[in-house]
């Protein structure tokens, strides 16, 4: 399948989406704001980038978020036994 660039309308923000030569570029959803205001850019070819100056693809985005959803959802546990206060036993 290939590999399109967008622009979305709604917040700005560029993406790649890969999808099948038969979708509707029109049903495209922004992976940032959920909207479908996005258009497609013209583009020559599509290479892989590793690296931290890569465009961030959509499976990247929707990982980071259910990271961060992990980590919200996930409760803080009191600290162990003996560790609470200043607390020094007496002789």
């Amino acid at each position: 399948m290939p590999l399109y660039e967008y622009h979305c309308e709604g917040c700005g923000k560029d993406f790649e989406e890969q999808q099948s030569l038969s979708f509707n570029p029109a049903e495209t959803e922004c992976p940032y704001c959920y909207t479908k205001k996005a258009s497609r850019k013209i583009s020559s070819f599509s290479s892989s980038i590793k690296g931290p100056n890569r465009k961030a693809r959509s499976s990247d985005i929707k990982a980071e978020q259910a990271i961060q959803r992990i980590e919200q959802s996930t409760t803080r546990l009191p600290p162990p036994f003996g560790k609470r206060g200043d607390y020094e036993p007496t002789p």
